[in-house]
């Protein structure tokens, strides 16, 4: 019972439905605020601000108050986590209203008030793969529009080149093993799966180091295992990641220099880029693939305006002036632009809701792009943005789409499976086409930036 002042009547009923809401909001968890609704509500009424449950038994996650419980103001100091103070004071700013207003109401006002409460925390402000999809597509800022690039009659010539070679290596007629392993892979695959005489390239001359290839053909083995392994234990996403994905950049990115992937499972896109539809703000993915320039040592009086002058040294002033080099925060803020973004699921996942991320972040990408451009002062009419790879790696199968901004739309082409890490073909596939688009980092993409990074001004 609270203690009420001497010029005031207790009330038994508003006693009872104040108690009871305390109870429901001490089983929810933590401490109790009550925040009157105006200055006049309970103004002559002492109560307390906060209630302490005692401390709960080991074992058990509802907490208990004791009957002999004196309201006091010290807290139970306990690891659990706890609601939210601010979520408290609004329900305990609801019940105080309705308390006001209706003193004699029944019990089953404080259940309503926690049902509501309950209701609020399963709503996670996601919504659905579907959801997002037809957001993307209804956007008023460059709308997604998805092509298959198996139905094109015709492709972009930005993107011909590129396309033409994941492609050929796609079809699985490429030569991409040395045929040191044929034998080995003869005995070891079964009679339906033999492999073809035209997955073997002759490792012959000393441009080709045997330990070097023994060494990578060793690695590669140890990938397609661990992709069995993933799918026979139906594994989840981090380990697919670990033991397989993550492997099969490191090796196909052995070696170059300029290039390098990392792990972006923590990185967010910067509010800034975020698109004015709630479903869309913020997205994420696995990995990105970056040009890493190296410096060319010019100093800072160097001229900017000449063809020689570094990429890094550029990079490095635009981030000098607060131009944004990625649209995602790095953890050492590093000046190396995201060329390749990759997103990957498990075999079991929704296969439309990797797409959707990749769209999303990708827009997210070009806005970034298109702020490079605008900062430095080019024509968006004479400086177009580049075509963007993006890989979705769901299990074993990885897919090469690319997103591309034309004609106001930003359009996705898909359909590219350039690799299948269950048959170790697949795994010397993924590695190939990851080269190549590595290599496509390394000219088209760097040409792209040492255009858009020199200030109009200077530019020959």
């Amino acid at each position: 019972m609270f203690p009420y002042p001497a010029h005031m009547q207790a009330n038994p009923e508003v006693d009872a439905l104040v108690e009871a809401w305390i109870d429901h909001l001490i089983e929810a968890g933590g401490q109790t605020v009550i925040m009157p609704t105006d200055d006049n509500a309970f103004d002559a009424i002492e109560l307390p601000a906060t209630v302490t449950p005692t401390k709960k038994p080991p074992n058990k996650r509802q907490r208990q108050v004791s009957s002999t419980a004196d309201f006091s103001t010290d807290l139970d100091i306990d690891p659990t986590p706890r609601p939210s103070c601010r979520h408290q004071g609004h329900y305990a700013l609801s019940e105080t209203t309705e308390l006001s207003g209706t003193a004699g109401t029944d019990v089953s006002a404080s259940t309503s008030v926690s049902a509501s409460a309950s209701r609020a925390s399963q709503q996670s402000g996601r919504s659905s793969p579907r959801k997002k999809e037809a957001a993307l597509r209804r956007a008023r800022d460059w709308p997604i529009a998805r092509v298959q690039l198996a139905k094109l009659r015709t492709i972009p010539p930005v993107l011909e080149r590129l396309a033409v070679g994941l492609q050929t290596i796609a079809d699985g007629a490429q030569p991409l093993i040395p045929d040191l392993f044929r034998p080995s892979m003869e005995a070891d695959t079964g009679f339906l799966n033999q492999p073809r005489p035209a997955w073997f390239y002759p490792a012959r001359g000393p441009e080709h180091d045997p330990m070097r290839l023994f060494a990578s053909h060793s690695y590669i083995q140890r990938i397609h295992r661990n992709s069995l392994q993933c799918r026979d234990i139906m594994d989840y996403e981090p380990a697919w990641n670990g033991l397989v994905h993550a492997r099969i950049l490191e090796e196909a990115l052995e070696g170059c220099d300029s290039v390098c992937f990392r792990d972006l499972t923590v990185c967010r896109t910067k509010k800034k880029y975020h698109d004015g539809d709630p479903a869309l703000r913020e997205n994420k993915v696995d990995y990105g693939i970056f040009l890493q320039p190296r410096s060319e040592g010019f100093t800072a009086s160097a001229d900017r305006s000449a063809d020689n002058y570094g990429l890094a040294e550029l990079l490095a002033d635009l981030a000098g002036e607060d131009v944004d080099i990625t649209h995602c925060t790095l953890s050492d803020l590093a000046p190396t632009p995201l060329a390749v973004s990759i997103e990957t699921k498990t075999p079991q996942a929704n296969t439309v809701e990797g797409s959707v991320q990749l769209a999303s972040w990708v827009r997210a990408h070009f806005r970034q792009l298109a702020k490079v451009v605008e900062r430095r002062g080019h024509d968006p009419a004479s400086h177009p943005l580049p075509i963007l790879p993006i890989i979705f790696v769901q299990g074993n199968i990885w897919r090469v789409d690319f997103a591309h901004r034309c004609d106001a739309k930003t359009m996705i082409y898909e359909g590219i499976v350039v690799g299948d890490t269950h048959t170790l073909y697949g795994c010397y596939q993924a590695c190939a086409a990851v080269r190549l688009l590595a290599t496509w980092v390394q000219a088209d993409f760097q040409a792209w930036w040492l255009r858009a990074a020199r200030p109009e001004s200077l530019s020959i």
